[in-house]
């Protein structure tokens, strides 16, 4: 029970993934790679936020290779970096015995090979099936047709059952410059330009960031896509999963495609429009993710950035208080009443753990 205990709430750290518990040999056999005293070493990459610690600097990690009888090799790379090695990653055939925040359903679709199939250690995994059997729209996130489950999808709670996606704005600025939150586009864009032009922040400089995007995702749409302003034209979208980050939406009972929506196309020229006019950053499309973070928390005392799609208020850290959120404004020709939000839930996320289909050491990777 000790190994139990210690075991989940390790990765529920980092994951939540609810799949732990001392579990007999799956899938294949071991090619043993063992340290001199002849405990298994086993291989695991965090793909993680550039402002987390590292992973061997925080005690559940030392707990978890301690109880589980295991030498841990920890792989890390910020989301960054992965964007680059994801693909070669797949195409060499070369990724670590677990992947923690990694690989998609959709990346095993492509590349089934390299991920061992879980559905075949069911038996083996009593925490896993009881997961499913309480959650089955869990598990509809990661079974593809054929009944193969190459991840592991993660488990917050209820808690978290609501969008994890928000759109907040300043209000110490809108307070100071007597300006409402905004409820249309037009509004925004007023909003934006006054945030620009009439030092907000009161430092006497042009420092302000009217409104800060983050960089496309090349996997798709996700977490706080500037396209989330898509709901102001009444296109609900769910970014964090599923086959809206590639498009699908629907509408009145029937399936489209946003990406040739006319929508899409309005969205896109309004996000030209205040680029155009400054107030976005023109290098928005290359800005990286360290970068684009440290634009909300500037340096802890003076707010720098008006208006951004993110998680909470504490994506500002000191600066929270200064924050709030607001509805995502109408877009021209959308009333109020039409006017939807991103239904990410965050209780569930598909790509939170996998394992490595020729993975050594396979009885300690699983019990892991």
């Amino acid at each position: 029970m000790a190994r139990r205990s210690v075991v989940t709430k390790a990765l529920a750290a980092i994951t939540s993934v609810a799949m732990l518990g001392t579990v007999a040999a799956c899938g294949g056999s071991d090619e043993a790679a063992t340290t001199e005293d002849g405990k298994p070493i086993v291989t695991i990459l965090v793909v993680k936020n550039t402002n987390t610690d590292k992973t061997t600097n925080m005690q559940w990690a030392k707990d978890l290779e301690k109880e589980a009888g295991v030498k841990i090799e920890w792989q890390e790379v910020t989301d960054d970096q992965w964007g680059q090695q994801k693909n070669p990653s797949m195409s060499g055939g070369e990724i670590a015995d677990i992947s923690l925040r990694a690989f998609s359903p959709d990346d095993a679709a492509q590349f089934p090979d390299l991920f061992e199939d879980l559905s075949q250690d069911m038996d083996k995994l009593p925490n896993v099936k009881k997961f499913f059997d309480e959650k089955p729209d869990a598990k509809k996130l990661v079974e593809d047709p054929e009944g193969h489950i190459y991840n592991l999808p993660s488990s917050r709670g209820k808690a978290y059952s609501g969008s994890g996606q928000n759109m907040m704005i300043n209000k110490s600025w809108l307070d100071k410059l007597g300006l409402q939150v905004p409820t249309t586009w037009d509004e925004l864009e007023t909003v934006l330009k006054a945030f620009k032009e009439k030092d907000p922040n009161g430092n006497g400089e042009a420092d302000e960031i009217p409104m800060n995007i983050r960089a496309l995702d090349t996997g798709g749409f996700g977490w706080y896509s500037p396209m989330l302003l898509l709901n102001s034209t009444g296109i609900v979208t769910g970014f964090n999963k599923g086959p809206s980050a590639q498009g699908i939406y629907v509408r009145d009972g029937k399936v489209a495609n946003y990406l040739v929506s006319d929508e899409y196309k309005e969205v896109i020229k309004y996000y030209n429009k205040l680029i155009s006019e400054g107030l976005i950053p023109a290098d928005w499309s290359t800005k990286q993710a360290d970068a684009y973070y440290a634009d909300q928390t500037n340096d802890g005392k003076t707010a720098k950035t008006g208006v951004i799609f993110g998680w909470s208020l504490a994506d500002f850290g000191d600066l929270r208080d200064q924050y709030t959120a607001m509805p995502v404004p109408a877009a021209p020709g959308v009333s109020a009443d039409d006017v939807v939000w991103d239904g990410s839930s965050n209780e569930f996320e598909n790509f939170k753990l996998s394992i490595a289909a020729n993975a050594k050491n396979k009885d300690a990777r699983c019990l892991i």
